[in-house]
């Protein structure tokens, strides 16, 4: 009877224990970041649009992450944050304690440059996107070019940020046959803006919609800029009157190419852990990612910004980039000869 009153004894503590876990989850997830710091780094230079959606970002999350750690930022510029994705893959700590901000792009960057890539974006953990984005081309409004019909004409110079802006105005001189020269080597979204500012390029192609209205509202508002075309996957709703890139497509061919090359824009602001970081902490961080997307003070301090939210979950993006990696190897290839005959 002694014994059996016992075991009665450890099963009521049993479940008196598993009662307080259930009724308090974060008690038992707490210890994984109590007292932590968390680095979430940003693969581009200080004041642009990456820069401000991972400061956002870094100023609510550790609220949703049992334990309240805190969350400093820093900047890791280059190539369009391959230097970043680099460092994340091989460099970074995997315990979960480094987020990246990262370009979308990288995803595809095995596929079209192996030779300078140290990563498989496959094998992070993407922990969402706070942006499904519309990249866009612009002018400065001095320029001579008033519509992306003239740039089949004339030559448009535009400055070189790394990702997109370097990509893009290359494939579409590959694809379309426009006439776009860009120059690069400028470090970030805001000197590009600067270069144009001063004279020294016509314009940029390849800088996000959103990120164009946080960081130059001004130059929108003032007639400073015109933008001339848009490369989203489907026409922004706030642009009906601006040029879409799939209408010049000729070809199936042409728009597989498009794909290929725009794709990643249905997660244009992502955040990524470096691989192998535990399930647990992954679980953690996009739980505490989805909550901070909609929550309520976020979203006011977002809107106060002029940043736009519109959500890719980690899990979508992930499976996203498996389709990419089914893409026909004849498109990849044509994609390839583009970057190798243009680049410059």
């Amino acid at each position: 009877m002694r014994c059996i009153r016992q075991s009665r004894a450890a099963i009521a503590v049993f479940l008196g224990t598993a009662a307080l876990l259930c009724a308090h989850p974060a008690a038992a997830q707490e210890p994984l970041y109590k007292d932590k710091q968390i680095r979430l780094i940003v693969g581009s230079a200080p004041g642009g649009g990456y820069d401000a959606y991972g400061r956002l970002l870094a100023t609510h999350m550790r609220r949703h992450i049992p334990g309240n750690p805190t969350i400093v930022v820093q900047n890791m510029p280059g190539a369009g944050s391959l230097v970043l994705a680099n460092h994340l893959a091989n460099v970074a700590p995997r315990d979960g304690t480094v987020i990246g901000a990262v370009n979308g792009i990288l995803a595809t960057e095995p596929l079209m440059h192996p030779e300078r890539v140290k990563f498989d974006p496959r094998q992070f953990r993407w922990l969402g996107s706070a942006l499904r984005e519309n990249h866009v081309g612009l002018v400065w409004h001095t320029s001579s070019i008033k519509t992306f019909q003239d740039v089949f004409k004339e030559e448009l110079i535009v400055a070189g940020t790394g990702g997109a802006t370097n990509l893009y105005p290359v494939v579409t001189n590959g694809i379309l046959g426009t006439r776009i020269k860009m120059i690069p080597g400028y470090q970030g979204t805001k000197q590009g803006m600067l270069a144009m500012e001063r004279g020294e390029v016509g314009g940029n192609v390849g800088i996000t919609w959103a990120s164009l209205k946080a960081t130059t509202g001004t130059w929108l508002r003032d007639s400073k800029i015109k933008v001339i075309v848009q490369f989203g996957l489907k026409r922004h709703p706030e642009l009906p009157d601006v040029a879409w890139i799939y209408d010049y497509a000729r070809t199936d061919d042409d728009r597989a190419a498009m794909n290929l090359a725009f794709g990643t824009q249905e997660f244009g602001r992502p955040f990524i852990t470096p691989p192998g970081v535990p399930e647990a902490a992954v679980a953690i961080l996009r739980s505490a990612f989805d909550q901070t997307m909609t929550d309520a003070e976020f979203r006011a301090d977002a809107e106060k910004r002029q940043i736009d939210i519109d959500v890719t979950a980690g899990a979508d993006i992930e499976a996203l980039i498996q389709d990419i990696y089914r893409t026909p190897p004849a498109v990849v290839e044509r994609m390839k000869k583009i970057l190798e005959n243009t680049a410059q």
